[in-house]
């Protein structure tokens, strides 16, 4: 899809895409805007704990998703921004109770958020474990459990969660990630289960490697003595069987299918290349 292609898929629905500031939420809020969704954009700009690949509490998701929503609305496209914390129940809360007072009506759910932090197990502090896991798990559960009502009212709808490659495999020195990101799977899973015969589908997405301010952070804490970066990205390309990195868009592409996809629901899909092809 090109910068200038509109298509009318999504037309007339709204659309929340919590992490949509920047990396992969960006491109998500960019793809539903062009397939005729109502987009909130929601992000933020001031994390819990410095234990994430920014390295800080100061971020500036919130910031992004402002100017993605005005570039947006300037080609003609209904998108605003909205602040939040994944992980502030009143907040999430508040980002809930703004949609329905001001869309007043919901149909897709985008979780797309994450934060993810590189250290062994041994010398992992609780307070570290407790951070990843939260930052990425607690605000599914949280943006989840408040777009059900609107969902149904709406008649039904399509959340998606954020998973990863990791989970569904194991990577050292990332534990704390991956026990969230098998846990978003298995959340996906079972809140599919329970609300599937209100038509509302609950899947979960498992990026790859995509080149995002993540994966940069990874880059740094992996490449190995005397290796340079450009070693290193091509070390890791070696692990893709396709040879080839994730893009946003790649992903944002299978977003756009799930939420219009009628009978698909309860399941992890990855866009990686084949990394954990069985």
């Amino acid at each position: 899809m090109t910068s200038n292609d509109r298509g009318t898929r999504l037309a007339g629905q709204v659309a929340l895409v919590v992490g949509g500031g920047r990396g992969i939420g960006a491109a998500v809020v960019e793809t539903l805007a062009r397939n005729g969704a109502r987009v909130v954009a929601a992000d933020t700009d001031r994390l819990p704990s410095a234990y994430n690949h920014y390295r800080s509490t100061a971020v500036t998701g919130y910031a992004e998703a402002r100017e993605l929503a005005v570039r947006l609305a300037a080609e003609g496209m209904a998108v605003t921004a909205a602040e939040v914390d994944a992980t502030d129940e009143d907040a999430v809360r508040r980002l809930y109770q703004g949609v329905a007072d001001g869309p007043g009506r919901l149909d897709t759910v985008v979780n797309a958020f994450g934060v993810t932090h590189v250290s062994p197990v041994e010398r992992m502090e609780l307070a570290e474990f407790r951070h990843v896991v939260s930052g990425n798990l607690d605000g599914v559960f949280l943006s989840s459990r408040e777009a059900l009502p609107l969902l149904r009212a709406s008649g039904g709808g399509s959340i998606v969660n954020f998973s990863s490659v990791s989970g569904r495999s194991g990577f050292a020195k990332v534990a704390h990630y991956c026990a969230a990101k098998f846990g978003v799977v298995g959340f996906t899973a079972a809140l599919a289960q329970e609300v599937a015969k209100e038509n509302i589908r609950v899947n979960a997405v498992c990026p790859g490697m995509v080149r995002t301010g993540m994966w940069d952070y990874l880059l740094s804490e992996f490449v190995r003595p005397g290796e340079t970066e450009d070693e290193c990205w091509e070390r890791m390309r070696a692990m893709v069987p396709q040879r080839e990195f994730q893009t946003p868009e790649d992903i944002a592409d299978l977003v756009l299918y799930l939420a219009a996809a009628p009978r698909v629901t309860g399941q992890a899909i990855s866009v990686d290349g084949g990394m954990t092809a069985p």
